[in-house]
């Protein structure tokens, strides 16, 4: 007995190749109507475009003789004009005839070439006739319009654009019949595809209803008694077996249903196996809580450091802010002049205080998400140009020397103009501040798959490899960095990194101790704006 598998395969076969010959009639039938319809468009237009030959040509000759006779040549649709539109018409007829010729087989292919040669006819008489007009033309102008009068009169009787026209109504009357003859054949093909389609529908028909009903008639009583057997071992009837003649799936299920009752005294080991591994999951779950739980204590650890670091940051100068109080206003009255020291130091260490807060409040936004930006279409190029100009002020008493060579093409960005500002200032300082004296730094923009790279390059005391990874950490800077220049908060890098993750952009930092180092910004590149 052939296995149901087998029937199912050999089913699955047929249907599949109804499918494959429906869909390959279909591909079959597009690729032919696409091609018609080609065809039939180019032939149109080739048809458009010798009735717009025909007309053209004659408000041509008339405006050429319009032109002989008056001697006005400055008319909307003078001569000059119609001859240009004329060539527009021959070079499209001319790209027309070749592309149709691509497309035609080898039985229609001597019709092209003489529709090709008959073109290049229309041209050579066209070109012929200009030369003739033309001659009447330079007698004009030479100061003999008696002989040019003549020589039109002679041209006009013997019918100067005669052959031209019979060429262009030959080519007209030849590009009536392919059309239509073109049309005639793709409804013809459409016509053949509704028929072919509507057989192999109702044959497709016919042989799917004939395969369901097959298989159907061939399922109905093994599926019964697998029912029934399935009723009674649901219901703990262990003792009924399942009967089913055969060797195809079914009889193999029904054995299957049969050795059922026989295994289920090992479903109790299979209970014991799944808790054993329930525990081993729960053990497995409890390890990764407490890998989080120690996650959580070293976040723990970094705020109650952050928090030191930051109140460290803003003893300084508040102490300073309470001392030059307590001595402005301490003893009898002082001249005002010390007043307004103190008032300056004062002020001075609450604009110092100002920035940083600024600084950390800004870092902190950034990394909730919440950082607020004045965003608007910037040339990076030109605010980069400013930012180094800015930076050879602090540049100059070490003479390191700042290059920025910017192209000629615009650079644009969507950022904020100040913060970007501040975060290629902040990269420019920190260059100046660890280069050596008399050193360089390099500035460099370029635009790629859809960024806007800008790096900055020194050749000053570098970063060790070790110290690479916290670099944009706050209140972190590199042993060298601390011993070349004790100034600096270790602010810097982190502001200017939550300013460029603020835009959607990234930072990068390649440094050799010793070498210098290079910080690399790419922001999301926009389309320049037009401006007001």
């Amino acid at each position: 007995m052939m296995r149901y598998q087998t029937k199912l395969l050999i089913t699955a076969g047929l249907l599949l190749a109804l499918s494959l010959s429906a869909a390959g009639l279909a591909y079959w039938g597009v690729s032919q109507s696409h091609s018609y319809l080609s065809r039939s468009r180019i032939a149109h237009q080739e048809l458009e475009r010798q009735l717009q030959l025909s007309r053209h040509s004659q408000q041509l000759f008339k405006a050429w003789t319009d032109t002989l006779l008056t001697g006005i040549s400055d008319r909307p649709l003078g001569a000059a004009f119609l001859h240009q539109v004329i060539e527009s018409d021959l070079a499209e007829l001319d790209r027309l005839t070749q592309t149709e010729l691509a497309m035609v087989g080898p039985d229609e292919r001597r019709m092209e070439t003489a529709e090709l040669d008959r073109l290049n006819a229309i041209k050579s008489e066209f070109q012929h006739t200009l030369d003739q007009l033309g001659e009447v033309e330079q007698l004009r102008s030479r100061g003999r319009p008696d002989v040019a009068w003549s020589t039109l009169l002679a041209l006009l009787k013997g019918g100067i654009d005669k052959k031209l026209n019979e060429l262009i109504e030959v080519a007209v009357a030849d590009e009536t019949a392919e059309v239509v003859r073109i049309d005639a054949d793709a409804a013809r093909l459409l016509s053949q595809l509704e028929r072919i389609s509507q057989i192999h529908a109702i044959l497709a028909i016919l042989v799917t209803l004939a395969l369901v009903m097959l298989l159907l008639r061939r399922l109905r009583a093994p599926l019964a008694e697998l029912l029934r057997g399935t009723r009674a071992l649901a219901e703990g009837d262990l003792s009924h077996r399942i009967a089913i003649p055969g060797r195809d799936e079914f009889a193999d299920l029904g054995q299957s249903f049969n050795r059922m009752a026989d295994d289920l005294q090992s479903h109790q080991k299979a209970l014991q196996s799944a808790h054993a591994n329930l525990e081993a999951q729960v053990a497995e779950r409890t390890e990764e809580l407490r890998h989080a739980n120690q996650s959580l204590r070293k976040v723990d650890e970094t705020r109650r450091a952050f928090f030191a670091d930051i109140s460290h940051e803003l003893r300084t100068p508040l102490t300073v802010i309470r001392g030059e109080g307590e001595i402005a206003l301490r003893g009898r009255n002082k001249p005002v002049a010390e007043y307004k020291n103190s008032i300056s130091r004062i002020v001075e260490q609450a604009k110092h205080l100002s920035l940083l807060v600024n600084d950390l409040l800004f870092i902190a936004r950034q990394g909730a998400g919440a950082a607020r930006l004045n965003l608007q279409s910037i040339d990076l190029g030109n605010l980069l140009e400013k930012v180094c100009g800015d930076a050879k002020v602090i540049a100059h008493p070490k003479a390191v020397d700042i290059s920025y060579a910017n192209g000629s093409a615009q650079e644009h960005v969507h950022g904020d103009p100040a913060r970007l500002r501040q975060l290629f200032m902040v990269l420019l300082d920190n260059a100046v501040r660890y280069s050596n004296s008399k050193g360089e730094v390099k500035v460099d923009i370029a635009s790629t798959g859809g960024e806007v790279r800008v790096s900055v390059t020194d050749r000053g005391i570098g970063i060790a490899p070790e110290e690479l990874e916290g670099i944009f950490e706050r209140f972190r800077r590199g042993g060298n960095a601390t011993e070349h220049n004790e100034e600096g908060l270790g602010l810097g890098l982190p502001v200017a990194k939550a300013i460029v993750e603020a835009h959607k952009g990234r930072i990068e930092m390649n440094s050799r101790l010793g070498e210098g180092t290079t910080v690399t910004v790419a922001l999301p590149a926009s389309p320049a704006e037009a401006t007001a």
